[in-house]
């Protein structure tokens, strides 16, 4: 039987189930003008203490009623089914996915329901959010993963069979991104307020320096490809060495991502398109990428060296017609799905394995390169820079253009340089033409003609000199 104490007038009931060996006290309260009840724990053994909890819960919940706001409570499960329902809402409106939708689904059906899944949303505190990353991190090793020999996991949409982890995995930022959403779908519905919500913070992470080729090491690896084109052993070795290049170069130019981006990328996907320029025209290749990629439909922009790559591709590839992938398998016509394994060989015949930090270089290094080259010879907006590589203005900050405060190191000190006049006379008396350009670019008002034959002109008496500066040895001596 449970025990039963009624206050406020009968508005709040609260009890105990001794019966169920409970003896913590459950309050029960009669809101007026809302159907039903509303059952609530107190989490106090105390009768007294309880009693106190409750009165101040049964205000609280009045006047939520009074403002309107929902006060049962909605289980987690429920609070998913919303996050869905908004990320189905965004799926419309092409502000998301439908690649996140199932990944982040994968993650919430793995981790996240079976751990909240009975909990009430309102009722997951810090101490539940600390306790989750504890059981997360030991998922695979002593929890309820470890039976398991393989993991399943969604990633680009695609279902992916793997090892079971055989250490604890320490990064778990996406999930905890996911449990974020989750939380602010159900604000958005008043089922949570806001000072209810736990702090779910992405876990900090160590620097992802993502290695880059520099200027130079990019110029030695373009000449060393003729070379490594012509020492192919057979017909077969070159078709394949030469389609490897061009996708080297293709990646460089464009920047796309290796993976699905450079896969589903098709003849017709590319075009060449005429802009007026200051004189005559200029030729922009159009590269579109396609819908079911990481971050969905857009177009790359990249300059006309690019589509003479596409060109020579077209030269010797069997594979031309409109939807025909651009970088297709000699025999089946089908795209390759990566060049990890023949950029590898290439790097090794120019001694370029890794990086000057000893960070290995894969396909995603081309990638980098883009972003940084455009960052720091291109002059390009950062902004302009994420829509065009298919990011986030905070991924390119984060990961990209590592080396550009030194390689633009005179944009940053140039106020402060020390004035070469040795060498600026000496341009000046041998070469006046390139001292006038030099003065244009630097975009500096044209003074008068220096000769440095001219006679030193005398100081003007009526002229008011300026104090000369007293040193110390001067005062000493």
């Amino acid at each position: 039987m449970a025990k039963i104490e009624h206050i406020l007038d009968g508005a709040v009931a609260l009890y105990q189930r001794l019966d169920m060996g409970t003896q913590t006290w459950t309050a029960r309260y009669k809101i007026r003008g809302m159907k039903g009840h509303v059952s609530k724990s107190t989490g106090k053994r105390d009768l007294e203490e309880a009693k106190e909890f409750a009165r101040e819960k049964y205000h609280e919940l009045s006047a939520d009623h009074r403002r309107g706001i929902a006060i049962h409570s909605h289980t987690f499960q429920r609070a998913v089914d919303a996050y869905l329902e908004d990320l189905d809402a965004n799926i419309a409106l092409r502000k998301t996915t439908a690649r996140t939708k199932r990944d982040n689904k994968a993650v919430i059906d793995r981790y996240l329901l079976p751990y909240f899944k009975t909990k009430a949303i309102d009722a997951i505190k810090q101490e539940n959010v600390e306790a989750y990353k504890a059981w997360r991190l030991n998922y695979w090793t002593t929890g309820p993963g470890v039976e398991d020999t393989t993991r399943e996991y969604m990633r680009g949409g695609k279902l992916i069979k793997s090892k079971r982890p055989t250490m604890g995995q320490t990064q778990r930022s996406g999930e905890i991104l996911v449990l974020r959403a989750i939380f602010k779908s159900a604000r958005k519905r008043g089922w949570v307020k806001r000072e209810q919500i736990p702090e779910i913070e992405e876990e900090k992470r160590e620097e992802n320096r993502r290695p880059a080729f520099s200027a130079s090491e990019w110029k030695r690896i373009l000449a060393a490809m003729p070379r490594y084109i012509e020492s192919a052993n057979g017909p077969v070795s070159e078709h394949d060495r030469k389609l490897l290049c061009a996708y080297m170069q293709f990646m460089f130019e464009t920047g796309l991502r290796p993976g699905k981006e450079h896969q589903q990328l098709t003849w017709a996907d590319c075009e060449l398109v005429k802009q007026k320029a200051e004189v005559g025209h200029v030729g922009i290749t159009h590269i579109h990428v396609r819908d079911d990629t990481k971050t969905g439909k857009r177009l790359a922009v990249s300059s006309e060296e690019t589509w003479q790559v596409l060109n020579q591709i077209k030269a010797f590839s069997p594979w031309t017609k409109p939807h025909d992938p651009v970088f297709a398998d000699r025999v089946t016509g089908r795209p390759i799905k990566t060049f990890v394994k023949g950029m590898e060989a290439l790097l090794k015949t120019v001694g370029l394995e890794r990086d000057r930090h000893g960070d290995k270089f894969s396909p995603y290094s081309l990638r980098h390169s883009y972003a940084t080259d455009r960052l720091i010879n291109g002059r390009v907006d950062v902004w302009l820079l994420a829509k065009n590589m298919g990011t986030s203005v905070e991924m390119i900050r984060k990961h990209y253009g590592h080396d550009e405060p030194q390689q633009r190191s005179q944009e940053l000190t140039h106020d402060k340089a020390q004035f070469d006049s040795d060498a600026w006379f000496k341009i000046l008396k041998e070469n006046p033409a390139l001292a006038d350009e030099l003065l244009r670019k630097a975009n500096l008002p044209e003074g008068p003609i220096f000769d440095p034959d001219a006679p030193v002109a005398e100081p003007d008496p009526n002229v008011p000199r300026r104090r000369a500066k007293i040193r110390l040895s001067d005062m000493l001596g």
